[in-house]
């Protein structure tokens, strides 16, 4: 166990001058990422089937150092995302400046002073909940003419500072790529191993086949006795349906519900 830990590369956060970039997975975490996909399962009690369930091969289960290491790491982005003016004063300060800095270098018509306050306090009610850092790179990208399209696939004129919904349109990709790369891991930490239920899926399936053809014969008698083995017997071989074993004659178990099937 020790050695495990001494190899395990960690997860790395964004460098503080550049936040808004997200370093690559290590190579064990992206390779428990890119093996989570979602199954047909039995549930826990082996009852009936659960659709879209997450798993990963039972030997690719994360081990505890793992499942912490991705805990700590979904932690502090998610800290990252709450970095802003709704819940901090030093974020909405930060974002402040970012607003101040792009209203300064590309100022519009020109306006009283009133009208300017007033400005950029519609920027900030708008920009309360997108953390400070990704108004910052926002501003970054408009400087260096990096901001793609708007809506329309329009290329922005970037002579002009952006409407303030154009600013936070442009900020909160920053905000989905960290969004994505926490439902990427999380995902890892809610799968389950995998469990094969294709001879439970077959079995159901000839089950299904099987009390259809008592129906279909007419035999309501035999139906409502009818075992599951007995069903799926009929299921795999219909011609036993003709034979004097008829399904009235087995041993009256209760049978299980469709959806046991």
């Amino acid at each position: 166990m020790s050695t495990q830990i001494a190899l395990l590369e960690p997860i790395k956060l964004p460098e503080p001058r550049r936040p808004a970039i997200l370093p690559s997975l290590p190579v064990w975490a992206e390779r428990l990422t890119s093996a989570v996909r979602t199954e047909l399962q039995l549930n826990p009690a082996g009852t009936s089937f659960e659709d879209n369930i997450l798993v990963l091969p039972a030997n690719l289960m994360p081990n505890p150092t793992q499942r912490q290491a991705m805990g700590d790491h979904l932690d502090s982005l998610r800290s990252w995302l709450r970095e802003t003016g709704e819940f901090s004063e030093e974020a909405e300060t930060k974002v402040a400046a970012a607003v101040s800095k792009l209203l300064t270098v590309l100022p519009g018509e020109r306006k009283s002073d009133l009208v300017e306050q007033g400005r950029s306090e519609v920027y900030l009610d708008v920009l309360e909940d997108v953390p400070w850092w990704a108004v910052e790179t926002a501003v970054k990208r408009w400087f260096k003419h990096d901001c793609g399209t708007d809506e329309r696939g329009k290329p922005f004129d970037y002579k002009w500072a952006p409407d303030p919904g154009t600013l936070r349109m442009i900020a909160l990709e920053s905000v989905y790529a960290v969004g994505a790369r926490i439902a990427k891991v999380q995902k890892v930490l809610d799968a389950r191993p995998y469990v094969d239920c294709s001879k439970h899926l077959e079995a159901g399936r000839a089950a299904m086949t099987g009390l259809n053809l008592v129906l279909k014969s007419g035999d309501l008698d035999g139906a409502k006795v009818l075992t599951f083995d007995r069903a799926v017997e009929l299921g795999n071989d219909p011609n036993l349906l003709n034979s004097r074993t008829t399904a009235a004659q087995q041993p009256t178990d209760t049978y299980q519900e469709a959806e046991t099937l």
